[in-house]
């Protein structure tokens, strides 16, 4: 049972826990988008599981629940650890942009390292398949319907953050 801590709608907490799948209108729950790019600006995508409830063999970034206790950044992390295999350095973490949804708030996070693939250990419950994307092979898969629908709310201003000169 994945436990995690409910937020009202103005993301403070209402002392309480429950359920990951448990959905009660005006209660929300955390969850973290984690985007890795190497140093050729690529993304690492991954292809969810067959198994998956929602977008079956679908493309998408690494992500999930954030369990009760654990701080968006520290869920990220650990994310990436269980559906890939791989440890990162929080100082190559940085947060991007945070949206709201019916039932959670979403924090994303992006991390610039590069990584091996042949490093990468699947979680096959999770993850089926991996690689690394362009911006345009990633747009390609979301004007295609093979992409996960929730990046195509938040993917351009994502894109704009990382490339805006400041």
């Amino acid at each position: 049972m994945e436990l995690v801590d409910k937020l009202n709608n103005k993301r403070q907490s209402l002392n309480k826990t429950a359920e990951r799948q448990e959905k009660v209108a005006g209660e929300y729950r955390q969850s973290v988008h984690t985007w890795i790019m190497n140093s050729k600006g690529e993304f690492l995508i991954q292809k969810r599981s067959p198994n998956k409830k929602n977008f079956p063999n679908m493309w998408s970034q690494t992500g999930g629940a954030v369990d009760a206790g654990e701080t968006t950044l520290q869920a990220a992390l650990r994310e990436c650890k269980e559906e890939l295999g791989i440890s990162f350095d929080p100082a190559n973490v940085e947060f991007m942009l945070s949206f709201k949804r019916k039932y959670d708030f979403v924090d994303v996070w992006l991390i610039k390292q590069d990584i091996d693939i042949s490093d990468i250990v699947l979680q096959e419950e999770e993850v089926s398949d991996v690689k690394w994307a362009t911006e345009s092979e990633i747009r390609e898969l979301m004007k295609t319907g093979k992409l996960a629908k929730s990046i195509d709310l938040y993917f351009d201003m994502f894109i704009e953050l990382i490339t805006y000169p400041y």
